[in-house]
């Protein structure tokens, strides 16, 4: 059983001038292979915020920043989107809840911040969409690779903007 599948791109054509040998008309073709979608098992918000040694009860605001991620895997908060979340987890602040996106799930590498507004949290934990799109999420975030030695190197997107 192989765990990769075909998705083809385009497709190879070439016409020629019969007369004049000179190529009319081409068009390139393009194979990509992507992995199946592999086994998983269910892993519930709050054993995620255990696990990451979140603030008890803060798993409430982790739902509600995922039910904010995109097909692109990004979360994108303006005023309104944390005025909403803070009210429905009754943080006073909207401070309060910056403090813990960057306190606690920024610094513990469950999000990262993208830009003003825009988080990404880690493809390797939560996905949205199809599976070929979750995969090249998850090859952004975090690579691994290995020597003639069979020595492990894992890096991250992070790393490699250092």
């Amino acid at each position: 059983m192989s765990n990769t599948k075909k998705v083809i791109r385009e497709i190879e054509t070439q016409t020629f001038n019969a007369e004049t040998g000179e190529i009319t008309n081409e068009i390139s073709s393009k194979v990509v292979q992507l992995p199946t979608e592999p086994p998983f098992v269910k892993l519930y918000i709050e054993d995620i915020a255990a696990l990451y040694q979140l603030p008890d009860g803060t798993h409430r605001v982790l739902v509600e920043l995922l039910k904010k991620l995109d097909y692109e895997g990004k979360i994108s908060l303006n005023k309104t989107n944390k005025l909403s979340i803070c009210e429905k987890v009754g943080y006073k602040t909207v401070a309060s809840l910056d403090n813990y996106l960057s306190k606690h799930l920024v610094k513990k590498g469950i999000f990262r911040k993208e830009g003003t507004g825009v988080f990404i949290p880690d493809p390797h934990l939560f996905g949205r969409g199809k599976w070929q799109d979750i995969y090249k999420q998850r090859q952004a975030w975090l690579k691994i690779s290995y020597n003639e030695n069979g020595e492990r190197t894992v890096m991250s997107s992070l790393n490699e903007d250092e």
